[in-house]
């Protein structure tokens, strides 16, 4: 046999390939397939009225609903006064992955989506052929071997087009279409080609639902998105500069639009879920001069998204960090536009930070000289009180290491020290005083609450460590929802307290443990916390373990807490941040400097533990230590004995000034 010198591509199994596309089943997901087949009526007619003037006003795109909450008997159809599938078109039909779909914009999976949804589809066409018309009507069935089934139907519609009709839909859709309303899905089609209102053509499109009153969804909604900005901005995308462009647009507060919001655009359709821009902005709404309440929606769009459109066109692939850099750019935009509504946010947070900061005076001394309105102005839109009082505690904290060297400098010149002492001593008023004088008593309670926790109980067992973990700090939560005042990090070590952003028994995408849930189970144990800097160089993770447990096993995930801290840490750097409860996100970038606690009593099977991994105890017995230098973290272990006793000493001071102990 001669030996071939050329060869060729088997087509593409379209059916392994279904079977790894995924749809989440909802409204969305469920209206998938037709919005491909309104995409491509829109390329049909677009290609048989040549120009964009006569095909938006010549063009018609028509989707009936019939028994539209029977699954049983529901029935979906698209049609369309467009080009056809003439021959041309049909080839492309019959490619998967068509490069005339590349050229508009498309994939060409898009006809296959249907059978994610719907069992069974069946296309009319009639096309121009040299003067005359002809037909070519098939049912296409991704499961046959033989995929066309040739018919002999004639289409329903007068003149050139196409037709798709969905039906039988699959199982797993059936609950969801008992539950359709006429609404949802008009305005979910509506949002789905937001994009061509605002800086492209659209045809008219009618919806109808059995024989109810025909919807124009071009007349609907071009009345309710009013555009009022568009421009570029420059984003970091795998790690190069890329330009996008966007529009913004306002309409009235609704159901489907609650809150300010970005969405992404590719093929000339919205991709992916809106991103919530709420917390950036400050405010979910805003309110017109006759006090409506009205959102702002962006849409982004750029041959960057283009690239990395899927092939489902379900999602564009972007990391979260892009995303986050999109979201804070477009923010910015919008807060520039709609100046008039930020200020009014700046200053109602003005007056909440002035009336806190009269229950709390000490912390006046964070805002370092500047007025409450300037402070207020160069912090985020959407802090609450317990936010700017924890960013003062810290400015405070600093602001008092400042004194302690105004002190030392004093010190250093006789002949003035003490009119020097005096005059700082000045600064310190009356109720800061007082207020120093109730935290300390405060912090004394705790100190008594964690011995009490330690004890034995009335039932004669021990506390659980969640216990000591939730005075420390309360579990599943974080600084985005814990004031200040309501931690007591400094139990562990006082640096602690001043951390941006602590993160208590939660998991890096801030969702619930679910089965399955590796990730979770691997980096957040029963009883943990990550604490972290906001610019990302330090990262601190703190691990409870139950009091006078003694049953601890060295490399065991379960029973050996070091390996735990280790794993927790190379977790939390890998996926590179946390979602915060606030729904923002936490970069842990950059982390240069690693720490951690472990706090547990030192039993003999926890003393073996540490031993084995090379802890030392020289300086302090009650205190082990390791540098582990291939992971770069210092580990300090130490019992709740040890807890509080250095708790005590760094309040001593205190105590006895104040309490005369």
């Amino acid at each position: 046999m001669d030996k071939l010198t050329t060869d060729t591509l088997l087509k593409p199994d379209m059916l392994a390939v279904l079977s790894r596309t995924h749809l989440q089943v909802n409204l969305h997901g469920f209206l998938l397939p037709i919005f491909e087949a309104i995409s491509n009526a829109m390329h049909g007619i677009e290609e048989a009225f040549d120009d964009s003037a006569s095909a938006e006003k010549i063009g018609l795109v028509k989707v009936t609903f019939k028994d539209w909450t029977d699954p049983h008997k529901i029935v979906v159809s698209v049609s369309d006064n467009g080009a056809g599938l003439h021959d041309d078109n049909y080839r492309s039909f019959k490619t998967p992955f068509s490069g005339a779909k590349l050229s508009q914009k498309g994939r060409g999976f898009g006809r296959f989506i249907a059978f994610k949804v719907f069992a069974r589809v069946v296309y009319h066409s009639r096309f121009a052929f040299f003067g005359s018309t002809d037909v070519r009507a098939f049912r296409f069935d991704v499961n046959q071997e033989q995929e066309l089934i040739l018919l002999q139907d004639q289409p329903v519609f007068e003149g050139t087009g196409l037709a798709v009709t969905y039906d039988q839909p699959l199982l797993g859709w059936h609950d969801l279409i008992r539950a359709l309303k006429a609404d949802d899905i008009t305005d979910e089609i509506g949002a789905h080609f937001l994009p061509y209102f605002l800086y492209r053509w659209l045809p008219q499109i009618i919806i109808q639902f059995d024989e109810g009153e025909p919807i124009d969804i071009r007349s609907r909604f071009q009345g309710m998105f009013k555009k009022f900005a568009e421009g570029t901005i420059t984003c970091d995308i795998d790690g190069a500069p890329e330009e996008l462009s966007y529009s913004l647009a306002k309409l009235p507060r609704t159901q489907q639009f609650k809150s300010h919001c970005l969405l992404l655009s590719a093929a000339d359709r919205i991709v992916g879920t809106p991103r919530d821009l709420s917390n950036k902005i400050g405010q979910p709404f805003f309110f017109d001069e006759n006090g409506e309440r009205y959102v702002v929606i962006a849409v982004v769009r750029g041959e960057a998204f283009e690239s990395r459109l899927n092939d489902s066109r379900t999602g564009i692939n972007l990391g979260p960090r892009t995303v986050e850099d999109v979201v804070s750019h477009i923010s910015d935009v919008i807060q520039r536009e709609e100046h008039a509504q930020i200020d009014k946010i700046k200053s109602d947070q003005s007056v909440e930070l002035a009336e806190a900061l009269r229950e709390n005076p000490i912390l006046k001394l964070g805002l370092r000289g500047k007025t409450v309105s300037d402070y207020v102005k160069a912090k985020p839109n959407n802090w609450k009180p317990e936010q700017f009082i924890s960013d003062l505690a810290i400015e405070r904290y600093r602001a008092t290491a400042d004194l302690t060297k105004q002190i030392v400098a004093a010190s250093a010149n006789a002949d003035n020290y003490e009119a020097t002492i005096k005059q700082i001593v000045a600064k310190i008023d009356a109720g800061k005083k007082e207020t120093l004088a109730e935290y300390v008593i405060h912090r004394k309670n705790i100190i008594a609450l964690v011995e009490v926790a330690r004890r034995f109980q009335d039932n004669g067992k021990r506390a659980p460590e969640d216990a000591i973990h939730d005075l420390v700090f309360r579990r599943f939560s974080d600084s985005a929802s814990v004031d200040y005042f309501e931690h007591n990090l400094w139990l562990v070590d006082d640096a602690l307290a001043f951390l941006p952003y602590v993160s208590s028994d939660r998991t890096l995408h801030g969702g619930r443990r679910g089965k399955g849930d590796k990730v979770t189970d691997l980096l957040f144990f029963d009883d943990s916390m990550i604490l972290g800097d906001n610019d990302g160089t330090t990262l601190t993770i703190v691990e409870f373990k139950r009091p006078s447990r003694n049953d601890y096993a060295f490399g065991s995930e379960k029973d050996d807490p070091i390996l735990q801290v280790i794993n927790t840490l190379d977790k939390a750097t890998a996926e590179g941040g946390i979602s915060k409860t606030d729904g923002t996100y936490f970069s842990f970038a950059n982390v240069v400097r690693r720490f951690a606690f472990v706090i547990a009593d030192l039993t003999p099977t926890m003393i073996k533990v540490l031993h084995k991994h090379d802890f030392q105890n020289g300086w302090n017995p009650k205190v082990f230590v390791r540098y582990r230098e291939r992971d770069a973290i210092f580990i300090q272990a130490f019992g709740y004995d040890t807890l509080i006793e250095n708790a005590k000493k760094r309040n001593h001071a205190f105590f006895k000034v104040l309490l005369d102990e």
